[in-house]
C-alpha cells in the first residue's frame, strides 16, 4: 500500500496550472490583466455638463453601464427627455469590458480625482466600479490612451442604442 498525500497532490496540480497560465501570458496568449480586471467590472457611469446653463436647457447628460448588460442614457441637450433603456448584447459588453478595464485607462484613473488637470467651463466626470475597487475622476479635456477609447466606444452605443 503506497502513502497518500493529498496535500502534496493539491499543491502538484496547482503548480502545474500555475506553470501553464505562465506559459500562456509569457507567449502573448492573454494579459495579465484580463485575469485580474475582466471579471471585475460592475459598472460604469460617465456624466457630461457644460454651462452657463438657463433653466430652459439641458446641461447635462450620463451613459451608464452594467455588468448585466444594462445601457442607460440620459442625452445631453434633451431637454425633458426620458432616460433611455436597452440590453446590450455580450459581444458589445465584452467591448465595454476590455475598454473599462484596459491598463492604460487604470493608469489614469489611479492619479485621482484630476487625472488631466482641472476644467473650469465643463464637466464629464467617470465612475468606474469594479468588484475590489472604485474610481471617479474628471476627464474632461483629457486625451489620454484608454480614455479617449471608451468615450469613443460611449459615443458609438449612445448613437446606435439611445438615439
Amino acid at each position: 500500500m503506497r502513502p497518500s498525500f493529498p496535500p502534496f497532490r493539491r499543491l502538484s496540480r496547482l503548480a502545474a496550472s500555475g506553470a501553464v497560465l505562465g506559459l500562456l501570458v509569457s507567449c502573448g496568449v492573454f494579459e495579465p490583466e484580463d485575469l485580474l480586471y475582466q471579471e471585475r467590472f460592475v459598472r460604469l457611469k460617465w456624466e457630461s455638463g457644460g454651462g452657463p446653463c438657463t433653466e430652459e436647457m439641458d446641461c447635462s447628460g450620463w451613459d451608464e453601464l452594467r455588468a448585466d448588460g444594462t445601457f442607460r442614457v440620459d442625452r445631453f441637450g434633451d431637454y425633458g427627455g426620458a432616460v433611455r433603456e436597452t440590453a446590450l448584447s455580450a459581444e458589445e459588453m465584452e467591448l465595454v469590458r476590455e475598454a473599462a478595464t484596459s491598463s492604460e485607462l487604470l493608469e489614469v484613473l489611479r492619479r485621482g480625482e484630476y487625472p488631466c488637470g482641472r476644467v473650469t467651463d465643463s464637466s464629464s466626470y467617470l465612475t468606474l466600479v469594479l468588484e475590489g475597487s472604485s474610481y471617479r475622476a474628471q476627464l474632461a479635456g483629457c486625451s489620454e490612451p484608454g480614455v479617449n477609447e471608451l468615450r469613443t466606444l460611449l459615443k458609438r452605443l449612445r448613437d446606435t442604442y439611445a438615439p
